[in-house]
């Protein structure tokens, strides 16, 4: 059972929120000019960079939870990530320690890392579907796609 990021502890600044997938294709430049492209994996790490502005208080319960929580930021963890999807608990881990930058300015404890995301949630396919199909539902979708085949047999029968 994986720990949880601490609830008292506010979730990391990002500024502009970057979250970098690993390349997961595989491409071959052929002879003709043309390439040929494949998935490697079924799934790739996401890499989010992520800074804390925190208290005395705070930064007590983020250093502790590095230090004692997830092992000197060893071990994977529970956290909330925001996503296009909305914020959703995710499994990730320290890329390195955000105890290893750490900077006293203005009465506020200054923290960064890169956060690994080991699986970043993205939409379901049945909801990429229903967001592709919009504002048709799937039955309608369905019925319409139904009635067009109809009405060409009908067409080409007579």
């Amino acid at each position: 059972m994986l720990v949880k990021y601490p609830k008292d502890l506010k979730l990391p600044l990002v500024s502009s929120h970057r979250l970098s997938q690993n390349s997961n294709l595989l491409r071959t430049d052929m002879a003709s000019g043309r390439a040929r492209q494949r998935k490697r994996f079924q799934s790739v790490p996401t890499t989010m960079g992520a800074t804390w502005k925190l208290n005395k208080h705070q930064a007590q319960i983020l250093e502790g939870f590095v230090t004692h929580g997830v092992n000197d930021a060893v071990n994977w963890f529970l956290m909330p990530v925001r996503t296009p999807e909305g914020v959703i608990e995710h499994e990730v881990r320290f890329k390195q320690s955000p105890l290893e930058s750490c900077t006293y300015n203005g009465g506020f404890w200054n923290y960064s890392a890169n956060i690994e995301i080991k699986k970043r949630q993205v939409v379901s396919e049945d909801g990429m579907v229903e967001q592709l199909l919009k504002p048709s539902t799937y039955d309608e979708y369905v019925d319409s796609i139904t009635n067009s085949m109809n009405n060409y047999l009908e067409n080409n029968n007579e």
